[in-house]
């Protein structure tokens, strides 16, 4: 008889109504935050719906992957756990213990290798498993390598320059900047991004990209990217931190006024580092920046991420059926 499998889907998470957004900041942080910092936060959420999509969205892609994969055949039970909220990665386990999964595969809903991610989400699995006496977890691949990700985001890609209304725009895929104290000196975050961006790139038809540092057509921006071709592009970074030192750049702020002092006229940014909206797509970018694109004159379009598409589904399935 096969024994039951559990699939454990691990998220950052986030706030299920403006009065966990203390409580959310609190887990992530590490201490209480100050009142004012949550206040400032509960507006940004307030703005964007009250609450992030991120963990009804993974609990819909579970829900999805489960009949994907009992489609096929298997006897598998999937859940999703938050490293950061509810339900809880510590939960999640509890949950595929209880529902007969004597081994976990894990996946995580996250594209790309982070410490504040992946390897976070990491510690608290497998810390669970141990607590619930799993008998083995494996880990599928990073879902970033899927030719199904990056085929996504190319074709969204495509599909914004076919109609922003700009005759000389500039795509700008984006990415969480990160403390470079943070980044190793082989850091897998920033390869896989440029490894995704130069595919989304090709896929829409773009140049090959390169390093290039204070290009004269981009002056004061080093970055990867290609400034020839039919369109050009960069890799910037979103979403900064308050902590001090430095972070991973070019800060999509500073590649837009750049851009609108150079001719552009338009921005198309392609979040290619986020999976699954949450505050960075939609108050980072769909509010903060386009009001900033709009005071330097451009148009400005943010490409969809994946969420719960069947496209994403099938690259899970795909990357968790071998280890089934």
């Amino acid at each position: 008889m096969n024994e039951r499998i559990g699939v454990l889907l691990t998220a950052f998470g986030g706030p299920d109504s403006l009065q966990t957004v203390g409580p959310f900041m609190a887990r992530f942080m590490g201490r209480e935050p100050a009142p004012a910092v949550v206040a400032a936060a509960q507006e940004k959420y307030r703005a964007i719906g009250g609450a992030s999509p991120l963990p009804g969205v993974a609990a819909a892609i579970a829900i999805s992957l489960e009949h994907h994969l009992r489609d096929r055949g298997h006897d598998v039970v999937v859940r999703a756990g938050m490293r950061y909220w509810e339900p809880s990665i510590d939960s999640a386990v509890e949950t595929l213990v209880a529902e007969g999964a004597h081994r976990i595969v894990m996946a995580s809903l996250s594209a790309f290798e982070s410490r504040v991610t992946c390897e976070a989400f990491r510690m608290a699995a497998h810390d669970a498993a141990g607590e619930a006496e799993i008998v083995e977890m494996c880990e599928a691949p990073s879902l970033h390598r899927s030719a199904r990700y990056r085929d996504f985001f190319g074709h969204a890609c495509a599909h914004a320059l076919e109609n922003i209304v700009a005759a000389r725009p500039l795509v700008v895929m984006t990415a969480h900047s990160l403390p470079l104290d943070d980044v190793d000196e082989d850091d897998p975050y920033s390869s896989g991004l440029r490894e995704v961006a130069d595919a989304v790139a090709a896929i829409a038809g773009l140049a090959e990209g390169l390093d290039m540092a204070d290009d004269e057509r981009l002056p004061g921006v080093s970055a990867f990217g290609a400034l020839d071709g039919p369109v050009p592009w960069l890799l910037a970074f979103q979403s900064k931190g308050v902590r001090g030192g430095e972070w991973l750049g070019p800060d999509l702020t500073h590649v837009m006024e750049v851009a609108g002092r150079t001719g552009h006229d338009g921005v198309v940014v392609v979040p290619i580092g986020f999976a699954i909206d949450h505050m960075e797509t939609l108050w980072d970018l769909d509010i903060d920046a386009a009001e900033r694109a709009a005071s330097l004159g451009l148009a400005f379009v943010r490409t969809r991420v994946p969420n719960d598409d069947d496209s994403f589904v099938e690259a899970l399935m795909e990357a968790v059926e071998p280890l089934l």
